[in-house]
């Protein structure tokens, strides 16, 4: 009779071992949960800056970006900077020189191609007159993956404009290229104030 109560014990105890051992692993829900995914670690760019001639315009761009400058026919300048860290942007800027009467239709005309460049999204303007007398603007979009950072600047003998462009996969979302949007944002903030 000893024998028999102390298989019974043990079966009880085996059983209710099994029960707990169950409860705890998530009512039989088994599957694996997936770690979320991180972003990658993006190295940034230094300080510095170097000075850069195109035409009578002096620009200031970080010494770490590889700077493309192509005069053309009509005395513009194509400017092209891109960052050896951020393989998929490029900012992307011309440098017209215009007559004082068609000044202000020229930059109208870059203000509509940057609010078609926004997608209608709120777009922050910043307003400054650089240390050489340029009326600078920086059109910030920070819910805009393709264009996030824009400018334009004018002397009334030049105009300058440009665009931040970025060229992400589907699916990307902001905060994972913030740090690349702020650190180019400065870097244009900067080229701006020492026009």
């Amino acid at each position: 009779m000893k024998k028999a109560l102390g298989h019974i014990s043990c079966l009880i105890i085996s059983i209710t071992a099994a029960i707990a051992a169950d409860s705890c692993s998530g009512a039989g829900n088994d599957s694996a949960v997936p770690k979320p995914e991180g972003w990658p670690r993006i190295e940034l760019p230094g300080r510095n800056h170097s000075i850069h001639t195109a035409g009578p315009a002096t620009l200031m761009f970080n010494s770490d970006a590889d700077v493309s400058m192509q005069q053309k026919a009509d005395a513009s300048w194509w400017i092209t900077v891109t960052y050896p860290q951020f393989s998929n942007a490029t900012l992307y800027l011309t440098l017209s020189p215009v007559s004082r009467r068609e000044t202000s239709a020229i930059m109208d005309n870059r203000r509509e191609r940057m609010e078609l460049n926004s997608g209608g999204a709120t777009t922050v303007i910043t307003e400054l007159t650089s240390a050489g007398n340029w009326h600078c603007e920086l059109a910030e979009t920070r819910t805009s993956l393709t264009t996030p950072v824009q400018l334009l600047a004018t002397d009334s003998a030049s105009v300058l404009s440009g665009a931040f462009y970025l060229d992400l996969p589907a699916g990307s979302s902001p905060d994972s290229i913030a740090p690349i949007v702020r650190t180019v944002r400065d870097d244009m903030l900067y080229l701006l104030k020492n026009l």
